[in-house]
C-alpha cells in the first residue's frame, strides 16, 4: 500500500501584488507541506507541475527549493514532479537540475516505482499539440498504476484536454490521476473502460458533480482524477480554502476518493477577508465603507478583496430610456462611480496588508453598457502584466526604452532600437533576438516545449529557417515602429 503526498502549483517566487510578503507566503506554504511529508512519512511527494512560478526563478525561490527537498532526502522520501506550462521551456529546465543533483525525479513515461505502485508523468503540452501526441506508457510491473499530469482535464467544466484519450491510447490501465493547473481542490471519476477502437475519435468526457459517487460497475471502470489545487491563492478570486492532499493507493488499486483522498488545510497560507457589496443605483462609496466597516474589524494583515455588484433587487436597465412627463425620453439612471482609493485607504487604515477592488457592475452611458476599469497604480498594473509575458534579454531593453519615455524621445525611440539591435547583433548570435512561437500557447502564457525524452507522446519539433542577421533587424524595427 502506497501513501502519498500529492500537491501542485506551488509557484515559488511569485511576487504577488509586487511585494516580498507575498512571495515568502509561497515559500512557507510549501514549507508547510513539505513538514506534513515528513510528519505523515509518506513514502514519496507527487508534485504536479508549476513548481516556480516563472520559468527563469530567482535565488531566493531556488534556495527554498533546495532547502525542503534536502529535509525530504535527509528523511528518505523521494520527491517526484513532472514539467508545468510555468517551467523552462526553450531548453533545459530547473526540473531536469534538480533530478540531476538527486534531490528529485521527473517522471515520465518509462515509470517509477513506489512500493506496489508506478506513477508515470505526463508534462503540460499545448493545446495546438495535442491531436498528435501518442502516449506510450512503458507496461508496469505492479498491480497499481498513476498517472501525474498538468493541464485543464475535462469532464471539468473549463477543461480543453480530453481525459478519455488519454486513458483509451494508453497501454497502461491506470487506477488513478493526479493531476495539476487547475489551482481549485476538487475531483471527478472518469471512465476508464476500453472501447474497441483506439484511434481517440471517441470522447465521452461526461461524468458530472452528480455523479462522484464510488465507481460501481464491473463492467465499466471509472476512476478518479483529482485535483490537489494550489497551496497559496495566485488570483484573489479564488476563495476556497488552500489544500493539498494525502492519497492512500489500497493493493488493489481500487482507489474511493471519499477514502482515499485525504484533503488537508494549509494553515500558514495567508487569509484572504471577501466582503461583496451589493449597491441599489444611487449608493456609492459611502455605502461601501459603511460595509466594509460592519463586516470587518480588524484584519491583521490580511488580503481584503473589495467586490462591488449590483443588489440582487435591482430591476435590469431598458434596453431604451423610459419618457418623463414631456414625452421626451427620460435621462438614464446609472450606477455611481465608486473610486478605488478610498477603498484602498480604508483597507490600510484595518491593518490590510493589500486591498484589491473589483467591479461586477453594469453601466449604461452613451445608450450601451460596458464595465468600469480603474487602476489605483498604472505603473504596477504595467508591472504586473509584463511578468506574465515571455520576452528575449534584448526585447527586454526595448520595454524599457518604452515605458522610459523620459529618456528616449519617441522621436527618436526608431534610431534608438536600431543602435541597440545593432549592438546586440555584434555580440550575440540571432537567437538572442529570437522566441519560438511554437511555444506559446492561445492566452499568451509560456508552455514547454515537448521533451521526447521525457514524454510519452510522440511529437515532432521543426526547427525554424534560418534568418540573417539584415532580416532580424528589418523585423524588429518593424514591430518598434508599429
Amino acid at each position: 500500500m502506497a501513501r502519498l503526498l500529492h500537491t501542485s502549483d506551488t509557484h515559488l517566487g511569485y511576487r504577488q501584488y509586487h511585494l516580498d510578503e507575498r512571495r515568502q507566503d509561497f515559500a512557507d506554504a510549501f514549507a508547510e507541506v513539505m513538514s506534513a511529508a515528513i510528519q505523515q512519512d509518506v513514502d514519496a511527494v507527487v508534485h504536479a507541475g508549476d513548481l516556480f512560478h516563472t520559468s527563469r526563478p530567482g535565488i531566493t525561490p531556488l534556495q527554498t527549493v533546495l532547502t525542503e527537498l534536502q529535509r525530504l532526502q535527509d528523511a528518505n522520501i523521494p520527491f517526484l514532479l513532472i514539467v508545468g506550462n510555468h517551467e523552462r521551456t526553450h531548453d533545459r529546465n530547473w526540473v531536469e537540475l534538480l533530478q540531476e543533483i538527486g534531490l528529485a525525479t521527473r517522471l515520465d513515461a518509462t515509470g517509477t516505482r513506489v512500493d506496489d505502485t508506478t506513477i508515470y508523468g505526463l508534462d503540460h503540452v499545448p493545446p495546438g499539440q495535442r491531436d498528435r501526441l501518442d502516449y506510450h506508457f512503458e507496461a508496469a510491473e505492479t498491480d497499481s498504476a498513476i498517472l501525474v499530469g498538468h493541464g485543464l482535464f475535462k469532464p471539468f467544466g473549463h477543461g480543453d484536454w480530453s481525459t478519455q484519450r488519454i486513458l483509451a491510447q494508453s497501454p497502461v490501465d491506470f487506477d488513478l490521476m493526479l493531476v495539476g493547473d487547475d489551482h481549485g481542490a476538487d475531483y471527478r471519476l472518469v471512465s476508464n473502460s476500453r472501447p474497441n477502437s483506439n484511434d481517440g475519435t471517441t470522447d465521452t468526457d461526461s461524468t458530472t458533480a452528480n455523479e462522484q459517487a464510488a465507481p460501481t460497475s464491473s463492467s465499466q471502470k471509472r476512476i478518479p482524477l483529482s485535483y490537489a489545487g494550489s497551496t497559496e491563492r495566485t488570483k484573489a478570486d479564488q476563495r476556497d480554502p488552500r489544500t493539498y492532499s494525502l492519497v492512500t493507493v489500497p493493493p488493489n488499486g481500487k482507489i474511493n476518493p471519499e477514502e482515499h483522498i485525504d484533503r488537508r488545510v494549509i494553515e500558514s497560507a495567508r487569509e484572504f477577508v471577501y466582503v461583496d457589496v451589493p449597491l441599489h443605483r444611487g449608493e456609492g462609496i459611502e455605502t461601501v465603507e459603511q460595509t466594509i466597516r460592519t463586516e470587518v474589524d480588524s484584519l491583521d494583515d490580511a488580503v481584503l478583496k473589495v467586490t462591488l455588484m449590483a443588489a440582487e433587487d435591482e430591476s435590469p436597465i431598458p434596453d431604451s430610456p423610459p419618457e418623463n412627463g414631456n414625452g421626451d425620453p427620460a435621462d438614464p439612471v446609472v450606477h455611481e462611480r465608486v473610486p478605488v482609493g478610498p477603498i484602498e485607504n480604508l483597507g490600510t487604515e484595518l491593518g490590510a496588508l493589500v486591498t484589491r477592488v473589483s467591479n461586477r457592475r453594469d453601466l449604461l452611458e452613451d445608450e450601451r453598457e460596458y464595465q468600469a476599469v480603474e487602476f489605483a497604480d498604472v505603473d504596477a498594473a504595467v508591472e504586473e502584466r509584463r511578468e506574465d509575458i515571455i520576452v528575449t534579454e534584448t526585447a527586454d531593453l526595448f520595454l524599457e526604452m518604452a515605458m522610459n519615455t523620459d529618456q528616449t524621445a519617441d522621436s527618436n525611440i526608431a534610431d534608438k532600437a536600431q543602435e541597440t539591435v545593432t549592438a546586440v547583433l555584434e555580440r550575440e548570435t540571432p537567437d538572442a533576438l529570437h522566441v519560438d512561437t511554437d511555444d506559446i500557447d492561445d492566452d499568451g502564457d509560456e508552455d514547454e516545449t515537448v521533451d521526447t525524452a521525457h514524454q510519452p507522446p510522440s511529437v515532432a519539433t521543426g526547427g525554424s529557417d534560418d534568418v540573417d542577421n539584415e532580416q532580424l533587424l528589418e523585423d524588429a524595427l518593424e514591430e518598434i515602429n508599429d
